[in-house]
């Protein structure tokens, strides 16, 4: 006996797939846009300038770590999403999508390691340091994969509470993710001068809607708007930390110094990024009271005509 679900099951699967395969693609466009040419590397075996580099889908190396963390974790965020309001209608699985943005991030990282390794002459013979520096790449991917995972799950959840949180998390790398767009077309030399702003303040507004979209109601949703503005916080510096650790080439790849110098850098960022998280209560706080004036204005016609009804009869 055939069972005549199996077809619309399958394809459901098939679309939820496919859902998170273009999520995934997506995250990875703004530097596929912008060229794809690998960074230039410290230890790269021949002398090449930038504009001859190979073609990498992703950027790996140690002074873009921010902005590939961005583009895999955004891929899982843009599924998640997608599949979230796709399912409106359709019973749709997340699991699929998990597997379509996993399969284009595995695709992505085996061409780029690839390359890097060849570049760095990996089958012959390369020293210590280039080794450690694509294990430690290679380490930052796949937990940068993983995250994209969970951004799927969070942002797919039916619950607006843990949706609305993982669209809060995925704020600040939505910034980078912006800001690789505007530099795809513009290109790095001399990016616009509204950049620098706008990427400061974007995941502020983004996490403001993200909080007016959660509510407040039941009041247990406000450990929602508790983590997002902490993070709003602390992303950035850890951000800047890690970035500032990774980029000093005077280091020459030690760890415990390279660790050393983020952790010193960490307190100061988080003492001069604490306005946007404010600016995002006052975006939330403002957001929802309207919402409320327009939940409440919607109602009040309802009960009029419920009360006109009840009086007729």
């Amino acid at each position: 006996m055939i069972d005549s679900s199996s077809g619309p099951a399958t394809t459901r699967r098939l679309l939820s797939f496919a859902i998170g395969a273009g999520g995934g693609i997506l995250g990875l466009l703004p530097w596929v846009v912008g060229g794809a040419r690998l960074p230039l590397q410290n230890l790269w075996v021949a002398t090449t300038m930038p504009e001859d580099m190979p073609l990498a889908v992703l950027p790996l190396s140690q002074y873009h770590a921010t902005t590939l963390f961005s583009l895999v974790l955004l891929g899982g965020a843009f599924a998640g999403l997608a599949v979230r309001f796709a399912r409106r209608g359709r019973a749709l699985s997340a699991w699929p999508a998990g597997m379509g943005v996993a399969v284009v991030h595995i695709v992505a990282a085996i061409q780029s390691f690839s390359v890097l390794a060849d570049g760095l002459g990996l089958g012959g013979g390369a020293d210590d340091r280039a080794q450690l520096y694509v294990v430690g790449m290679l380490g930052g991917t796949l937990a940068a994969m993983l995250l994209a995972q969970l951004a799927l799950w969070m942002t797919s959840r039916p619950t607006v509470d843990v949706a609305s949180l993982g669209v809060a998390l995925a704020a600040v790398p939505f910034a980078s993710w912006f800001s690789r767009w505007v530099v795809a077309f513009t290109g790095e030399v001399m990016p616009p001068a509204f950049l620098p702003f706008a990427a400061h303040w974007l995941p502020s507004v983004v996490v403001g809607a993200a909080l007016v979209w959660c509510g407040v109601r039941p009041t247990g949703r406000l450990v929602v708007w508790a983590v997002s503005l902490l993070a709003l916080w602390i992303v950035p510096a850890l951000f800047t930390a890690i970035q500032y650790g990774l980029g000093m080439r005077v280091l020459q790849g030690d760890v415990a110094e390279m660790a050393a110098a983020a952790a010193d850098v960490f307190p100061l960022a988080l003492r001069e990024i604490w306005m946007p998280p404010v600016v995002a209560l006052v975006i939330a706080v403002a957001g929802t009271v309207v919402r409320v004036v327009v939940e409440r204005g919607e109602e009040k016609p309802e009960e009029v005509r419920v009360e006109a009804t009840s009086a007729g009869a």
